[in-house]
């Protein structure tokens, strides 16, 4: 007769068998799930590092679409997208002053646009052009009004070093409030550098420090105007000084005519005893 240990025997072996057989099965299906979690993982964060949507703000003057093309981007990857390049695109629209930008999850890149406002207008070209204050066209006005602003009178743009003297002429002269109550100020180029032409008087400016210069301006303007005296032009090129150059009256101009022929007849004569000897 079996004694009841062996009888549990086999019974215990099968209870054993269900056991490794369950604990393989719920050993597999989590290794299953945990695959697919990957796979679904791998495929979110994939989709969450392309960029999906831009977002722009700050944009008055520009519309979206128009930044959407200066930026080309279509699904790239977030990863190999440099902000730096991204900025250095937007701002080759001069209409963009500054830029910032960061990423937002998932897929999203946000844009903040700092619009730049035109500081002077270009005539170049029987054309009219906004400049901003680097020296760079942002647009041709066409038939749009034309604001007030001093005037670049053909500078050539692609002159980036006089363009970008020429606005720091006009900002001098906008710190100093000379552009506020004054009709007409034009910039422009000699062979001896930069020239403003402000109410119609005309003053040679020369290149560099422009506070300075018209600090020196300031101070004697007042007393010319009441002086009334009619002025040719105000030279203010040479350092420390101011030189007034006013017109000359008709009386003086006859006078100077009849030196000139007095001159010329006498070398003429010069000339003639010359021959003779």
């Amino acid at each position: 007769m079996r004694s009841k240990s062996n009888r549990r025997k086999p019974a215990s072996k099968r209870q054993g068998k269900v056991a490794m057989y369950f604990r393989r099965t719920v050993f597999f299906s989590s290794i299953g799930v945990l695959a697919a979690g990957i796979v679904a993982g791998t495929w979110f964060l994939a989709k969450a590092f392309y960029v999906r949507e831009i977002r722009v703000s700050g944009n008055n003057r520009l519309d979206k679409r128009d930044i959407e093309e200066l930026l080309n981007i279509r699904s790239e990857p977030l990863l190999d997208l440099s902000l730096k390049e991204i900025d250095t695109r937007l701002r080759r629209n001069a209409w963009i002053k500054n830029a910032s930008l960061r990423w937002l999850l998932p897929g999203t890149v946000e844009i903040k646009i700092e619009e730049a406002s035109p500081k002077a207008l270009l005539s170049y070209g029987g054309e009219m052009f906004l400049v901003n204050e680097e020296g760079n066209i942002m647009e041709a006005m066409g038939g749009q009004a034309i604001p007030f602003l001093p005037v670049l009178k053909n500078i050539d743009p692609r002159y980036k070093k006089v363009m970008t003297e020429a606005m720091k002429l006009v900002e001098a002269l906008t710190v100093k409030d000379i552009i506020a109550d004054k009709q007409s100020v034009e910039i422009g180029l000699e062979t001896y550098g930069l020239t403003a032409n402000i109410d119609g008087e005309f003053i040679m400016v020369g290149y560099g420090q422009y506070a300075e210069k018209f600090n020196r301006w300031l101070e004697l303007e007042p007393e010319l105007e009441k002086r009334g005296v009619p002025i040719q032009y105000i030279d203010l090129r040479f350092k420390d000084s101011v030189i007034v150059m006013p017109v000359k009256l008709e009386k003086e101009k006859n006078k100077d005519k009849e030196k000139d022929k007095v001159k010329a007849k006498v070398t003429g004569k010069e000339k003639k005893e010359k021959r003779i000897s």
